[in-house]
């Protein structure tokens, strides 16, 4: 287990948040956006719904209570926009990244976001909140199991966890770099990350091999230095698979319910857990699988193309039962939609770093993607008629795969076009 991950300096959790509080006081992370996008309110929980299959919206409350668990330096003001009628906690250990978080809320007005400075190990909510926010967070402490079971108490019987781990098949260069660089001295022994940094840029400057952690050092020379840090210098890092993470997942009263559409995704055009297998036979057991099993089936096989490690969990005891991919697309298909017209306020960063509220608001339509298929569903949606017509009428394929990519890129909060027509 040692030499698959970067634990050199996991001794203790108290010293991996002394050394992650320097680490991120002096690379902070991530750097400001260009832009930030405030959502009118009442839109974002009807979405977050929806991403998880309830198209009633009866999962997660109009008015919820929010923590951002390791917010960096914007998760928590972003998160604070998208939801401006939630009440939202944004937590970190490091005191620079809630510096720049707190100025940039205050500059813009954000009016429910609380901060606090303190470590996921040291929290002690019990049963507090509807929805918790972690992403690359908990894969950076001594014991992630430990960490995790504290998100998983701080959540309501039917909360929500939004959780990113990383994913192992992505994280094998970048650990392999980390590993190196702390073998040049003994950093157990006396951790030097300004030496680091040094060794670091170097051997970017001088790697005598064509291989593909060269090729990877070569694409970032002109990245910002927090996003190199953040991949070739992390103090302590973990990763995990499908099968792994569900397993601490379970080890901590957790269960997964779906994948999270993530903007790094998107990019990336890799927005499925589900492999588009043409042969029959092999399309048969694939999908007779479960959900957890079939997802760990492509992220063998996709290897370092598979998705991130970004879900949604529930607690085991929850009340509501988990909905399997295939029943979420089948009650998609049974649920009438509409357009779901609102505009997005914009502040845009200048020249001082200081953001300046957009003249005016962005349709939400103005995000469609160039596609022409989800255009047409977008257009021909009627609150009348169930989507099943809608895919009868523009003569659309009613396999899973179509239909669960229909469903992820028109109706979940990465891309909230349509809006469930309420019972």
């Amino acid at each position: 287990m040692t030499d698959l991950f970067n634990l050199t300096l996991a001794e203790s959790p108290g010293k991996v948040d002394q050394i992650n509080k320097t680490f991120y006081g002096r690379f902070n992370y991530p750097w400001p956006p260009s832009i930030l996008l405030a959502y009118p309110a009442g839109i974002s929980h009807l979405f977050l719904n929806q991403s998880i299959g309830y198209y009633g919206g009866r999962r997660i409350p109009q008015n919820p209570k929010i923590w951002v668990a390791g917010c960096g330096t914007n998760q928590a003001l972003f998160t604070a926009l998208r939801f401006p009628d939630a009440e939202v906690l944004g937590t970190d250990l490091s005191t620079n990244s809630l510096s720049v978080c707190k100025k940039n809320a205050d500059q813009i007005g954000v009016a429910n976001l609380r901060l606090e400075e303190k470590s996921l190990n040291d929290v002690s909510y019990i049963d507090e909140f509807d929805y918790i926010i972690c992403t690359g967070v908990i894969h950076h402490n001594a014991n992630p199991p430990d960490t995790l079971d504290k998100l998983s108490r701080a959540l309501k019987k039917d909360g929500i966890l939004e959780l990113m781990v990383y994913n192992y098949y992505h994280r094998l260069v970048t650990t392999a770099c980390q590993k190196a660089i702390r073998t040049f001295y003994d950093a157990q022994a006396s951790y030097d990350m300004k030496r680091e940094a040094a060794l670091l840029r170097r051997i970017m400057a001088d790697f005598p091999y064509d291989n593909i952690l060269g090729d990877t050092l070569k694409s970032q020379l002109t990245h910002p230095e927090a996003v190199i840090a953040d991949s070739y210098l992390q103090p302590v890092e973990y990763s995990y698979t499908i099968e792994s993470l569900g397993q601490t997942a379970s080890s901590c009263q957790l269960d997964y319910l779906n994948h999270c559409l993530n903007q790094f995704d998107i990019d990336e055009n890799r927005l499925h857990w589900n492999m588009n297998f043409s042969d029959p036979e092999l399309r048969r057991i694939y999908f007779s699988l479960p959900d957890a099993k079939r997802w760990q089936i492509s992220n063998l096989l996709m290897f370092n193309e598979s998705p991130m490690l970004w879900f949604y969990f529930q607690r085991k005891e929850s009340s509501f039962r988990r909905k399997s991919e295939q029943q979420i697309c089948d009650e998609f298909m049974e649920t009438c939609f509409f357009v779901n017209k609102f505009e997005i306020q914009r502040y845009i960063i200048g020249e001082d770093d200081r953001y300046l509220r957009g003249a005016e608001g962005v349709s939400v339509l103005a995000m469609l993607p160039d596609d022409r298929v989800i255009r047409t569903v977008v257009q021909e949606a009627d609150n009348r008629l169930p989507m099943k017509d809608v895919f009868r009428r523009l003569k659309l394929k009613t396999d899973f795969h179509t239909i669960n990519d229909i469903r992820l890129r028109t109706s979940t909060t990465a891309f909230p076009f349509l809006r469930a027509v309420q019972a």
